[in-house]
């Protein structure tokens, strides 16, 4: 996290006083491990797998992406600290331990979620599961009518462009609704960093089924260290992992601009970044270019 931080910039804010204090990021995942880093600031768990009451994550992917959107970096000394430190957690466990989910268990979360906005103070919603668009079209449609709901109801969607590129394509759902925020890999065809445990060039790419451009925002996602589930840190890859980043970074914003509507994220974003050379997004999140 120590790299990401000096990536995107986190120190303009920072400085500021910009913290994600208030604001509340609901995540659809694995669940989150009561780390020492997320003290006080779960506000609520719902696991919609087993049942459980209180907060548990059997697989990490959950906890790890919750640490690098809002770790405090406490255990660490500050090193692995989360974008938007200060901010709360409402956690839907809606994958299981091998990270798998049902579609009719991603769906009521978001209903619940939709439901509980004000309770909460939920504004934005961290999903990094995916289907390939060859999925079934009911379920596809039925997620995005959902995630659709939010997206109205003011509560800002990031999702994951999916880590089976970079053939055309390949973004996975959620990804592909144009409403949503798609986040792809900054750093997916760096050798050194990838080290073997990816494919080079993982991040999904567009075109979609509606020829949307997509993602439309990268951040680094390569080999993160973050929240450990077995308490600690550790380090994973994907582009879950750029997109807690952009999440995290778009809490920051949210506690600038604070009349800022899920569109308005998105046209701001667009208007404000550096396209990239190989012309994949609108550029890389970063608080240099955004600030």
């Amino acid at each position: 996290m120590e790299r990401v931080r000096t990536i995107i910039h986190t120190e303009i804010p920072h400085k500021e006083g910009f913290l994600g204090s208030g604001t509340t990021v609901a995540i659809l995942d694995t669940g989150i491990a009561q780390h020492t880093d997320f003290r006080g600031r779960i506000l609520k768990f719902i696991d919609f797998v087993g049942n459980q009451a209180n907060a548990y994550d059997d697989n990490g992917h959950g906890t790890h992406l919750a640490g690098i959107i809002g770790g405090s970096g406490v255990v660490s000394r500050g090193k692995y600290m989360g974008i938007a430190p200060k901010c709360n957690f409402v956690i839907c466990k809606v994958l299981d331990s091998i990270g798998n989910g049902d579609t009719k268990d991603a769906l009521t979360a978001i209903n619940w979620v939709l439901e509980n906005k004000k309770k909460y103070n939920i504004r934005f919603l961290n999903i990094s599961i995916g289907m390939m668009p060859r999925a079934r079209y009911n379920e596809q449609k039925l997620l995005g009518d959902a995630i659709r709901m939010l997206w109205e109801a003011d509560i800002c969607v990031v999702a994951a462009s999916g880590n089976n590129g970079p053939s055309r394509a390949s973004v996975t759902v959620p990804g592909t609704i144009p409403e949503v925020i798609t986040v792809g890999s900054l750093d997916d065809d760096d050798r050194s960093l990838i080290n073997g445990t990816m494919n080079i060039g993982y991040s999904g790419r567009g075109p979609t089924d509606v020829c949307v451009s997509k993602p439309e925002i990268l951040a680094p996602g390569t080999r993160i260290i973050s929240c450990c589930h077995r308490g600690g840190y550790v380090a994973k890859s994907g582009t879950s992992m750029a997109t807690a980043v952009v999440t995290g970074g778009l809490v920051l914003l949210g506690d600038i601009y604070p009349g800022m509507r899920p569109s308005d994220y998105k046209l701001f974003m667009y208007s404000k970044l550096k396209r990239r050379k190989d012309k994949i997004g609108w550029g890389s999140f970063d608080f240099a270019d955004l600030l």
